[in-house]
């Protein structure tokens, strides 16, 4: 009974550990998202925890319609800053840090926010 006991412990402590390495691993890969912009008309979409960067790149397309600009990142934040004739397009560890950098990018005033998205895992 007790070596039956025994077994059954060892098997539960390899289940759990085996099951930890998975949620590990998969945590390791990251989480992605893209953004998309049409820089004619100021349509957007984008796409946040998406396992990879194909699908996130296809839902931020299928969310905007017909953009010509699409940025993609991981675990992390974008952000694109938009003046007539003229966008930007940066990432950042949080949404203000990606906001900044890109209306930097993009020259100030009269710069506004276009889009912005932020994956959960940062």
């Amino acid at each position: 009974m007790r070596r039956v006991l025994g077994q059954a412990a060892f098997l539960a402590l390899a289940f759990t550990l085996a099951a930890g390495a998975a949620a590990a691993q998969k945590a390791a890969k990251g989480r992605w998202g893209a953004v998309a912009y049409d820089s004619k008309t100021g349509a957007f979409g984008y796409a946040v925890d998406l396992s990879s960067r194909r699908a996130a790149e296809t839902e931020a397309f299928r969310a905007c319609g017909d953009c010509d600009v699409i940025k993609t990142f991981r675990d992390n934040c974008g952000a694109i800053a938009h003046k007539p004739k003229k966008f930007a397009w940066e990432t950042g560890a949080s949404r203000e840090i990606a906001e900044r950098k890109a209306l930097t990018r993009c020259g100030g005033e009269p710069c506004k926010i276009a889009v912005w998205a932020c994956t959960s895992q940062k």
